[in-house]
């Protein structure tokens, strides 16, 4: 079960873009959490605190409002575009009890066969979408790659779930595989294109060869005298 970060936020009273200026200089930063069919709470989260819970790669967070502790799940974050400072985040709802979509990461476990005999371990694909309850929300998920050879894939099908979680990913979305070192790729590149270089020269030859052979015998039919033409000769 998943332990959440508790984070210390303030109702805003003013809001618009001067008010939320006035928050960051403050060392606040801008925050809304939106309710299902109920009207969106402004909030302020200090600066310093939200950058630490982020860091812990959660997505879901505890807060107080009114007296109230409630599940906050990540919806979106602005980031200022020079400094690339959070400027604004929004939170969605939600219940205890009730199952959410959202992303998560997904790790490789073990070191495959494939790597140990040279082969270059690709991860495709690095988050899928999940489905669980607040509670029941991993880190991160596993994929076991022990048993992987070189030129094999993994899918999204292979990922191990925890026990109450859904999978949202479609099943035969590629997620790593092990591939050919670059350099040994190219050797083989290069002995094939060697060898039909070879092939095309022996071909030419060969052709080179048989014309000439033509031309010969040509010639040769040509200085041959007409077997009639010699005996007339003769007998004049």
């Amino acid at each position: 079960m998943s332990k959440f970060e508790k984070l210390e936020v303030n109702v805003r009273k003013d809001q618009g873009t001067s008010a939320a200026r006035r928050t960051r200089l403050e060392s606040k930063v801008p925050a809304v959490v939106y309710h299902s069919g109920l009207e969106a709470t402004p909030l302020s989260v200090d600066k310093i605190s939200l950058n630490k819970a982020l860091k812990t790669g959660q997505m879901i967070f505890e807060i107080n409002v009114d007296k109230k502790d409630q599940f906050v799940l990540v919806k979106e974050i602005q980031y200022h575009p020079v400094t690339d400072e959070i400027i604004h985040i929004d939170f969605q709802k939600v219940k205890e009890d009730e199952k959410i979509s959202l992303e998560v990461a997904v790790r490789s476990a073990g070191e495959a066969q494939g790597v140990k005999l040279g082969g270059i371990l690709v991860q495709m694909l690095n988050n899928v979408t999940i489905k669980c309850k607040p509670t029941e929300i991993p880190e991160f998920v596993e994929i076991d790659v022990t048993d992987m050879e070189v030129n094999t894939n993994l899918f999204v099908k292979d990922i191990s779930l925890p026990q109450d979680v859904e999978m949202i990913t479609a099943d035969d979305i590629a997620v790593v595989s092990i591939q050919e070192p670059k350099e040994e790729k190219e050797e083989v590149e290069d002995i094939a294109v060697a060898d039909d270089a070879q092939e095309t020269t022996e071909d030419t030859t060969s052709s080179s060869e048989d014309t000439e052979e033509k031309a010969q015998d040509s010639d040769d039919k040509q200085k041959e005298p007409d077997s009639d033409d010699a005996k007339e000769g003769e007998n004049a």
